[in-house]
């Protein structure tokens, strides 16, 4: 309704419209609603205590019972004048609350259409029909207009009070009407509003916000009747597919949050075309559908996404999907003017009826993933019992390193590192090592990448460069100063770490603290961590290097980005992965390969550390192309503190570390007895 309705009711002032084609009648009713006498605001006074009586909305919508309102009188000869009137009220929002129509007027179209025709411009106007005796029965009158309480009789000749009563009752009525009537459709403007609030908030509660895709608040509702449904039909097939995208923490590191965000709405969208698309344009309201067929795409995290396929008829049909989205993510992304690699591994789990509930399914998916992750990342698998084992291993190892932080549970081995030129000790890599709570020694190629996913890398990565610079900032004080000053400390880097700022400030921290020279300290970070690095990766060590701080690549030809190393990242040392050095006497390649990166290294201003040397002949070959240094075996293993102050103080049983390049072969000797044979 329009709100002037509401004004004009408030304001007291009642228009009232007179239909006759008689003047006098018109007249008469001036002179009816012309300024009251005494008696009759006394009869006014009587009439509104009575008529009010019936509860205002509120207040100031009540008038004073003491004063009769005031009515402004418009006259129509007919019924074509009335209408014109009518609609000029109506789209003025000054409204008539009630007509008084003369029931017959030969020169137009009587008071029953009259009366028609102004209800169809306002259902609401109080209609009052004047009638002689002579005219229609009341009773036709009611057939053709219907009966309701709208329309009132008023018989010829009529009492000015009679007119007044009615002027005054049906004008209130419509008043009242119209407060009703604009309570009403606030009360529906609320109610919509507030629905339309929880629309809104349902979906933000079961949407992403960024790819618009359903949540896993919503996933796990559809999984949860998924499985309800297989428990009554258990000759259902359906698949969960757990997907987790390979390298995206680098992009977002290194190219911002903006593109990571455009690159996951990307990756959406090929999500959408590797399903079906009409399971996929189904809105989350449209929760039946879901249920009874369809796949649908979810994002969990960052950068997981999962895809329900329901109903399948074979295995085989959730292995074409995760195929498909495999090959699919793995092409190149256009990230404003650059274009970026991303992978995703698919983990496959099927519902079956063991299934206990949705958190299970998705567990196993992962679990999957996970192993695929594992296994060289853009593969698939599909997850089996004995993955479940693996994971609750994986926990247990979990949180078994983390008391073993709380608690300082880890020791550390330095393994040296030889100058083949002169047989002398040049330098020792930092090895870190964990025995779990069964008295096992574990592996730190397993329980390190834990370490990473888990947040605690950098917690014990500065342990090992706070440990590692005290024990061996020690030892080098008790040696001679001829040695002390020509032997460097490896300490190890992850890419996590590499990629951490805070961390990287902290290093340079405690090798302030604990008094370490910076030339003597180098940062050994892996070739794979390198080639998942970014833009603040490389300032971090280009900082670290202009403060004295040595970096070496480690592994060396073991990851994809072996050459671009030298040209992105200020390099001092290259370490030979030992998977090339293991077979440079057997296989000619590796040996081509392995002098190819020596001669490459030495023309860009790089030395060369050859790992894992077992053998005299391997050592003879990598002297003769001109390696400088090497570790391995051959020479000793990885030794405590004590040890290896013994070896460097006492390193050979009579022609020193020298003897390894001549003929006594690689044999060290502590006490007279040998420490390691040349080949362990």
């Amino acid at each position: 309704m329009n709100p002037a309705t509401i004004d004009y009711a408030k304001t007291g002032v009642r228009r009232l419209l007179v239909v006759d084609d008689q003047p006098h009648i018109h007249d008469t009713f001036d002179r009816i609603f012309q300024q009251q006498s005494s008696a009759d605001g006394d009869l006014a006074d009587f009439e509104a205590r009575f008529l009010n009586s019936a509860a205002a909305p509120s207040a100031h919508d009540v008038e004073s019972p003491n004063e009769m309102p005031a009515y402004e009188l418009n006259h129509a000869s007919g019924c074509d004048q009335a209408v014109a009137l009518m609609q000029a009220a109506v789209s003025d929002g000054q409204r008539f609350s009630v007509a008084f129509v003369d029931m017959k007027m030969p020169q137009g179209p009587d008071g029953i259409e009259t009366t028609r025709r102004l209800w169809e411009l306002d259902e609401r106007l109080q209609i009052v029909i004047c009638t002689a005796h002579s005219d229609r029965p009341w009773k036709d009158v009611l057939q053709q207009l219907g009966y309701n309480d709208r329309l009132l009789l008023l018989k010829k000749p009529f009492e000015s009070d009679e007119v007044r009563q009615l002027a005054l009752s049906l004008s209130e009525k419509y008043r009242l009407s119209a407060i009703r009537t604009h309570q009403i459709n606030e009360l529906q403007t609320e109610v919509s509003l507030r629905r339309s609030v929880e629309d809104e908030l349902r979906e933000m509660a079961q949407r992403d916000n960024l790819t618009r895709l359903p949540n896993r608040c919503f996933l796990l509702q559809q999984l949860e009747k998924i499985i309800q449904k297989h428990r009554r039909n258990v000759q259902r097939l359906d698949a969960v597919l757990f997907l987790d995208l390979d390298n995206f923490k680098i992009i977002n590191d290194s190219l911002g949050h903006d593109a990571g965000d455009l690159l996951l709405n990307e990756v959406a969208s090929r999500l959408k075309e590797c399903v079906r698309d009409y399971d996929l344009l189904t809105r989350f309201e449209d929760q039946q559908r879901f249920c009874d067929q369809g796949e649908e795409t979810m994002r969990l995290g960052g950068d997981e996404f999962v895809v329900v396929l329901e109903c399948l008829s074979g295995t085989d049909d959730a292995m074409r999907v995760a195929q498909r989205i495999v090959k699919r993510v793995a092409e190149p992304f256009k990230l404003g003017d650059r274009w970026v690699n991303v992978g995703t591994s698919v983990g496959v789990a099927f519902v079956d009826a063991q299934i206990r509930d949705a958190h299970e399914a998705l567990r196993n998916a992962d679990t999957a993933m996970y192993r695929a992750k594992t296994s060289g990342r853009g593969r698939v698998a599909v997850f089996d019992k004995s993955m479940h084992a693996a994971v609750c291993a994986r926990l247990e190892m979990e949180e078994q390193l983390r008391r073993a932080v709380d608690h300082g549970d880890f020791r550390l081995l330095y393994q040296p590192i030889v100058d083949l030129s002169n047989g002398r000790i040049k330098g020792v890599e930092t090895l870190l090592r964990w025995q779990n709570e069964r008295g096992v020694n574990v592996s730190p190629d397993e329980f390190v990448p834990v370490m990473e996913e888990v947040g605690l890398i950098s917690a014990v990565g500065e342990w090992v460069i706070r440990e590692s610079t005290t024990q061996f900032g020690g030892m080098l004080q008790r040696l001679p100063d001829s040695i002390r000053d020509t032997i460097y400390l490896g300490v190890n880097l992850s890419s996590r770490q590499l990629n951490d700022q805070s961390f990287l400030r902290r290093l340079l921290q405690i090798l302030d603290e604990t008094g370490f020279d910076r030339r003597r300290f180098k940062l050994e970070m892996r070739e794979t961590a390198d080639q998942r690095s970014g833009a603040r990766a490389l300032a971090g060590m280009q900082s670290l290097n202009q403060s004295g701080i040595g970096i070496h690549i480690d592994d060396f030809g073991k990851g994809q980005s072996s050459l671009l190393c030298f040209q992105a990242y200020p390099v001092e040392t290259v370490k030979i992965d030992r998977s090339f050095t293991a077979q440079i006497v057997s296989d000619n390649s590796h040996a081509v390969i392995t002098r190819a990166v020596i001669q490459l290294a030495h023309q860009l201003g790089a030395r060369i550390v050859a790992e894992g040397v077992e053998s005299e002949q391997q050592m003879s070959l990598l002297r003769r192309w001109g390696c400088n240094m090497a570790q391995g075996y051959f020479f000793a293993p990885p030794l405590s503190l004590e040890d290896l102050e013994r070896l460097i103080v006492q390193p050979t049983r009579s022609t020193g570390v020298k003897s390894l390049i001549g003929d006594v072969g690689g044999i060290f000797y502590h006490d007279g007895q040998p420490i390691v044979s040349g080949i362990s």
